[in-house]
């Protein structure tokens, strides 16, 4: 037996399936990610899938038929059309959507996400202009808050073996276990802790701005190229040591054309 409900929507990504139908995958304040099929949205005259191709916010109207949902309804709700007057913007859209996609799994809920997913799409909106550096930081920062949601929130105040605060260049960062472990602990232990890395105090300022501040502010700290390299590793350590799937370009590789 089928059962009808809506909810609002962000679409993540989409697929083809068959000859003329669609899968996409959407993320929603109450039901987290939820995947449904297009009847026929593959082709040139479907009713339903132009409001599913652009980056928005939709009203979704599902059906839970027997194997899958089926998309019933959509009535776009608010759109974002200044992403689409610049490349650096639709990049950047873009590759936060991916995140969000290959980081969450299906039907686990947390509004938080949604909310975080629908603040980076205004402030894109909102914004006039990103350097590749800046464009690199920013989405280096989404990152790390889609992190701390989804339950990878780094150690960046405590080293992670001895618990102890720790002091100004005296720590590594350690991707895999999430956040920085002191000097003391990495002679002490060099097996557990042989993957450590060096890590500066400019380069963590940056990894807690990003994390802790809004898209808004993180456009005033400098950033020199330096710091922002050992930013960038720090945070594709975590994305690869913790999400589901490795994204399919670095957050600098993704940047390169803003």
């Amino acid at each position: 037996m089928s059962s009808l409900y809506q909810t609002k929507a962000i679409v993540l990504s989409r697929r083809d399936h068959k000859e003329t139908d669609r899968w996409y995958c959407v993320f929603t304040p109450d039901k987290g990610k939820v995947e449904f099929i297009a009847r026929g949205g593959h082709k040139p005259l479907a009713k339903l899938t132009p409001h599913l191709e652009m980056v928005a916010i939709v009203d979704l109207l599902l059906v839970h038929g027997y194997a899958y949902q089926i998309v019933a309804g959509v009535d776009r709700r608010l759109a974002f059309p200044s992403i689409y007057t610049q490349l650096p913007k639709l990049v950047l859209a873009q590759n936060a959507l991916h995140l969000v996609d290959i980081g969450t799994r299906p039907q686990e809920s947390d509004p938080h996400i949604y909310e975080l997913l629908e603040s980076w799409l205004r402030f894109l909106n909102t914004e006039t202009f990103f350097s590749p550096e800046r464009a690199g930081f920013l989405l280096g920062g989404f990152a790390l808050k889609l992190l701390s949601f989804v339950g990878y929130r780094p150690e960046l105040n405590h080293c992670l073996g001895c618990r102890r605060a720790i002091e100004s260049n005296q720590y590594q960062w350690h991707g895999l276990k999430g956040g920085v472990v002191c000097l003391t602990c990495t002679r002490l232990d060099p097996q557990q802790w042989f993957s450590a890395r060096p890590i500066t105090d400019e380069v963590l300022k940056l990894i807690r701005f990003g994390m802790e501040q809004t898209f808004e502010s993180s456009l005033r700290p400098r950033l020199k190229a330096e710091d922002l390299s050992g930013f960038h590793e720090a945070v594709e350590s975590l994305i690869i040591s913790h999400f589901p799937t490795i994204p399919a370009s670095s957050l600098r590789a993704a940047c390169q054309v803003c």
